[in-house]
Formats: C-alpha cells, sequence, structure tokens
C-alpha cells in the first residue's frame, strides 16, 4: 500500500505543477497534496533531484522542471490525435487566414490541444493545455451537443453557468435551446461569449466508429463576423476536415 500512496503522490504533484504555470511555494503544494510537512518535502526533493521541478529562490517558487516539460513535449509530439489537430489548425488558418483551434471536453470544460494563429490573434487561448468553460465557446457548444439534456444538466449539476462576458449563457434553459440549435445545424456558433472581441464557428471531430472527440474552430474579430461568408467557410472547414478522418 505504501508503494500505491507514494505513486498517487507522484502523480498529484505533476497535476498540481502542471496547472500552475505561475509557480507555486512550498506551503501552497503541501497544502494542495494534503500530505505531513515531511513527506512533501521528501517528495520535492526527489522532484527537484530528477529535474521534474526548479526552484528559483527570488520569489520562493516552484516550476516545472527541464525533465517535465520535455516529458509533456514528448507526449504532445507522438499523440497521433494531436498532431492531426495541428496539422488541421494549421492548414485552416492559412487557408481562411484566421485563427483556428481544437479541443476536446473535459467535464463541463474545453481543453485546447492545437492553436494556429491567423490574423491579429484575439483568442484567450495561449497555451495548449488551457481550459475554458465549454458553454462559453463555440467548441465547447459543438462537443457538449453530442449528450443529452439530462447528461448536460449532470455535467453542471455541482455549479452554476459561469458568465464569462455579458453575452455568455447564463442559465440551463438557455443553453439547451443552443445546443438543441446546434444538433439540427450541425455546428455551432459563439459571439462575444468567451471574449467580447471574438466571434467563433465550430465543427466536430469525429472517429472512425462515429463518436465525436474533438471539435475545431476558426476564430474572427466580432465586428467581422456579420462580413463572414459562413457558407464558405463552412466549406473550407469541412474539406479540411477530410484531412484527419
Amino acid at each position: 500500500m505504501a508503494k500505491v500512496k507514494s505513486a498517487e503522490r507522484t502523480f498529484r504533484l505533476i497535476e498540481l505543477v502542471a496547472g500552475n504555470r505561475h509557480g507555486l511555494t512550498f506551503s501552497q503544494m503541501q497544502a494542495s497534496l494534503e500530505i505531513p510537512r515531511s513527506s512533501a518535502h521528501s517528495l520535492i526533493q526527489e522532484f527537484l533531484d530528477n529535474d521534474y521541478l526548479i526552484y528559483l529562490p527570488d520569489n520562493r517558487k516552484y516550476y516545472a522542471g527541464l525533465a517535465l516539460i520535455k516529458m509533456a513535449a514528448n507526449c504532445i509530439e507522438t499523440t497521433d490525435l494531436i498532431q492531426d489537430l495541428r496539422l488541421l489548425t494549421t492548414f485552416l488558418s492559412k487557408k481562411l487566414g484566421k485563427t483556428s483551434h481544437a479541443a476536446i471536453l473535459d467535464g463541463n470544460q474545453v481543453v485546447y490541444l492545437a492553436k494556429a494563429q491567423g490574423g491579429e490573434d484575439v483568442s484567450l487561448m495561449r497555451n495548449i493545455g488551457n481550459h475554458l468553460p465549454a458553454h462559453c465557446t463555440a467548441v465547447g457548444k459543438m462537443l457538449l451537443s453530442q449528450y443529452a439534456d439530462n447528461d448536460v444538466m449532470q455535467l453542471y449539476a455541482d455549479r452554476p453557468l459561469e458568465k464569462m462576458t455579458l453575452d455568455s449563457i447564463g442559465t440551463m434553459a438557455v443553453l439547451l435551446h443552443e445546443l438543441k440549435q446546434v444538433r439540427r445545424q450541425g455546428y455551432a456558433i459563439e459571439i462575444r461569449e468567451a471574449n467580447e472581441r471574438a466571434a467563433c464557428l465550430a465543427l466536430p471531430l469525429y472517429t472512425s466508429s462515429g463518436k465525436m472527440i474533438a471539435a475545431f474552430s476558426l476564430t474572427c474579430l466580432a465586428y467581422e463576423w456579420e462580413e463572414l461568408a459562413l457558407d464558405n467557410a463552412l466549406q473550407v472547414m469541412r474539406e479540411s476536415r477530410l484531412m484527419v478522418q
């Protein structure tokens, strides 16, 4: 059992460090791990000795070390899905001159796995792995649309719908109505719901068995939305999708 507990603490520390790019103090890590000070010190020292952590004395914070960064980079490079998403977003961005994203669903959040910048960057997604509330994004609404209403409500059972802007969806009734429309039209739209300056159009990606596994989007400035040739953009996005399906 001791080895299992040690492994669990190791995984928790990796997740903790990976999710805090601004660094963590010793006290913050110990409190999050919920382990004795001596145990936290031993575990952190092991990470330091193996370059999975670095310590900056100026602010007394710990950050992801070179070994951990290399491991994450290798995972990204060798994952077929992420390679496909990077290929897709890069092609789409060059084709239409707009920023493109791709994401998967994690509970009621979307996790961004790829981004290709085109034109002025108004994206909130600065780093691969960033999370945003699914109901505030086009990719999120696209991914949520694969679930029945009861399942969607269950995803939000323990928290209210967070509003990122005044135009964000704020009630479950509105979200379910929006998802019904997404299912009917086959694509999702978000205008000033995650970022007051941006609008997005999203389509799904499916596995060979027909399961929706990810969604990808095209982002433009909000004031450009009315000028966007929607049918043409959808056609290019659907053609681009054939590259990875």
